[in-house]
């Protein structure tokens, strides 16, 4: 059989029997009755909006809506201590898991965390990780980029830095499996009992994660 020029529909040959032509026209409204699926539902109010570049691919959305909409918002907060005496990236007890509902979704992380750096010495530091599942997404971990390191001199003899820090960062995952968002910490040196301490206090951190289609 024959196909339309645009999207590929497929209808009947001039060649094709009469007694064909009913399953042909069937063949022809049911390629149009697949392709033009996007447009039915909806409710009042709304507007149809591209949902990809795929031909024919909409989404019902609230007239006045901008293209990128809020799909979802996930979060989540820790109150648990943790402390890492070790220069080896360590989970801390920051985590939240989201499932995108579009593998072309972006997600914006966000994520304000407070931790102490502490060093009986004259220079102190951290090394800090943002992963989604294994993937690194923000790196504070090489030697030039030691999250606030600081140097002192003189005749110091112990430093600490007690900060609350917030991290944003637009992730594109191309998933719709379930990711795990997480952070990770550890001390640049532990002479002289260099060591960072993850949420201080009861103040509680935050991960908050939305989904943007």
């Amino acid at each position: 059989m024959a196909t339309t020029t645009n999207f590929g529909w497929e209808t009947p040959d001039d060649t094709d029997l009469v007694k064909d032509g009913a399953a042909a026209i069937r063949t022809a409204l049911g390629g149009v009755d697949t392709s033009f699926v996007d447009l039915k539902g909806g409710t009042s109010g709304q507007v149809l909006s591209k949902a990809s570049n795929t031909d024919l691919d909409f989404a019902w959305i609230a007239a006045g809506a901008s293209g990128s909409v809020i799909k979802q918002i996930v979060s989540g907060s820790t109150t648990t201590s943790t402390l890492i005496a070790s220069t080896t990236l360590t989970d801390t007890t920051l985590t939240a898991t989201i499932t995108p509902t579009s593998a072309s979704s972006k997600i914006l992380v966000l994520i304000t965390q407070q931790f102490a750096i502490s060093r009986s010495g004259t220079n102190i530091g951290a090394k800090y990780k943002v992963f989604r599942d294994a993937t690194t997404i923000v790196d504070y971990s090489a030697a030039s980029n030691n999250y606030a390191e600081i140097d002192q001199s003189g005749s110091i003899t112990a430093t600490k830095l007690l900060t609350n820090h917030s991290i944003s960062y637009l992730d594109s995952p191309a998933s719709t499996s379930a990711l795990v968002y997480k952070t990770q910490g550890a001390a640049n040196n532990t002479a002289d009992s260099g060591r960072v301490t993850f949420q201080i206090g009861s103040a509680p951190s935050f991960i908050t994660l939305i989904e943007i289609g």
